[in-house]
């Protein structure tokens, strides 16, 4: 990934690549269902899969699957 702090939407993330959430494009409904799964602003993940579908991604030691869709909405930047 670039080292410019840009966000970017999860899924342009490379794949084992340490990055930082910075915020989500839609409103509150959003951020709580990701607050649920751990997904808050300033936490560190890696996208461990893609397949152009669903997503991967480790927060911690916990392993979360995502939608396409709904990975789109999430920003993060390099770490």
């Amino acid at each position: 990934m670039n080292t410019a702090s840009v966000a970017i939407p999860l899924p342009f993330a490379d794949p084992g690549e340490p990055v930082r959430v910075t915020g989500f494009v839609q409103g509150r409904n959003i951020e709580k269902r990701l607050a649920g799964m751990g997904l808050t602003p300033g936490c560190e993940l890696h996208l461990m899969h893609s397949d152009g579908g669903n997503l991967v991604v480790a927060v911690g030691n916990t392993r979360l699957a995502l939608g396409h869709g709904l990975a789109q909405k999430i920003l993060v930047t390099p770490v």
